[in-house]
């Protein structure tokens, strides 16, 4: 099941003129650091996964790379998969994973790749949340 966007354009007006503006906010913080959108995000049982979509041949701002270690450095149960491509087609060039304060190297992914990676963080988190007991484990 695929869930589009829930705008309509024709009716509401381009989606990306309602986005705020979050430059409006850089003055609030030291030197060049400025608020950062997120692309998608989801909790499965208090773990958070995180997708930061990149164009094609685009790459994560410096400021990016490091919020990116830190969020996951504060735990074990954030994870930020960072995803270069075409997000219309959903045309896939390489996927990077951040987790515990590290980035894994940039690797080649299509789309079904990158679904089956969203899939086993899933069935991580739901498996993370079941007690041993539920697990069919000793007690």
């Amino acid at each position: 099941m695929t869930r589009d966007l829930r705008w309509n354009c024709a009716e509401s007006g381009c989606f990306r003129n309602l986005c705020p503006l979050l430059g409006a906010f850089d003055d609030c913080f030291p030197g060049k650091i400025g608020m950062s959108d997120i692309d998608g995000v989801v909790e499965i049982g208090g773990r958070f996964l995180f997708l930061e979509w990149k164009a094609e041949g685009g790459s994560l701002t410096t400021g990016q790379r490091i919020m990116f270690e830190q969020m996951t450095a504060l735990s074990p149960k954030v994870t930020v998969i960072v995803v270069c491509g075409h997000p219309r087609d959903m045309v896939i060039e390489t996927v990077r994973v951040f987790h515990g304060g590290s980035a894994d190297k940039a690797e080649s992914c299509d789309f079904e790749g990158l679904k089956a990676r969203i899939s086993s963080w899933a069935k991580r988190a739901r498996m993370a949340r079941i007690r041993p007991s539920q697990r069919g484990a000793a007690a």
